[in-house]
């Protein structure tokens, strides 16, 4: 667990050069680039300062860290997680045609109605193929 902590420091340091790097780009043009930096370098700052904090927690208290690795490992919570992510899979299915359909009710160009079609076809896709892969295994 240890080896974790250079990572978290190393991706707050990044966060935090983002964050700086996108304040140079003042001119319109790279507005974008100098939002994407913003958004990645918070989004990396976020994640480290969490996880330190999450680290320096479980280092305080021992067992709490322990009760919740064995929560984390406990047969019924890993059940109750896959189900949990089944049905937010099969919510997420249907508002991808959703998005699809209000896209070609708001005249969207076809490139974006077709990129839509085609998550949602790889979602599908996806799922019919570990259907079979674990039907295979089970």
């Amino acid at each position: 667990m240890k080896r974790n902590t250079p990572i978290y420091i190393a991706a707050l340091i990044a966060g935090i050069c983002c964050i700086a790097a996108s304040f140079f780009f003042k001119s319109e043009e790279v507005k974008t680039v100098s939002g994407v930096l913003l958004g990645v370098g918070a989004g990396l700052f976020g994640m480290g300062v969490a996880q330190l904090y999450m680290k320096r927690f479980e280092f305080k208290h021992p067992e709490h860290a322990k009760q919740t690795e064995i929560e984390l490992k406990d047969e019924r919570n890993t059940m109750i997680r896959y189900r949990a992510k089944a049905k937010a899979g099969d919510i997420t299915q249907w508002l991808i045609m959703g998005i699809a359909y209000l896209s070609i009710i708001i005249s969207a160009p076809l490139w974006v109605t077709l990129a839509i079609v085609a998550v949602f076809l790889a979602h599908t896709v996806i799922g019919l193929y570990y259907m079979n892969k674990y039907q295979n295994e089970m």
